[in-house]
């Protein structure tokens, strides 16, 4: 997704295109989802989210998107697939 020409200045300037309590929610929406936080914090998220309906929906999807990834089969790199990806870093 592309961001707007006034969220990339506000953030250029230190300053986020959301309100305070989206950046907050946001910021800790993994510990929320994986019910790692504070109870203070995470009723402040909570009732948050009751009333915004935008960090509703992210959450909403980014619950989906854990769960879709969480279903995923795991796989194995083949031999020595590790060793390639060092040395490749090394350069």
């Amino acid at each position: 997704m592309m961001m707007s020409f006034r969220s990339r200045i506000l953030r250029l300037i230190g300053r986020s295109a959301l309100p305070q309590p989206c950046e907050e929610a946001r910021a800790h929406s993994s510990d929320y989802i994986d019910g790692e936080l504070d109870a203070t914090l995470e009723t402040r998220i909570r009732t948050h989210l009751s009333d915004c309906h935008l960090c509703e929906a992210f959450f909403r999807t980014l619950r989906e998107t854990i769960n879709a990834l969480r279903g995923m089969p795991t796989q194995t790199a083949p031999a020595g697939f590790a060793d390639r990806v060092r040395e490749n870093i090394r350069g």
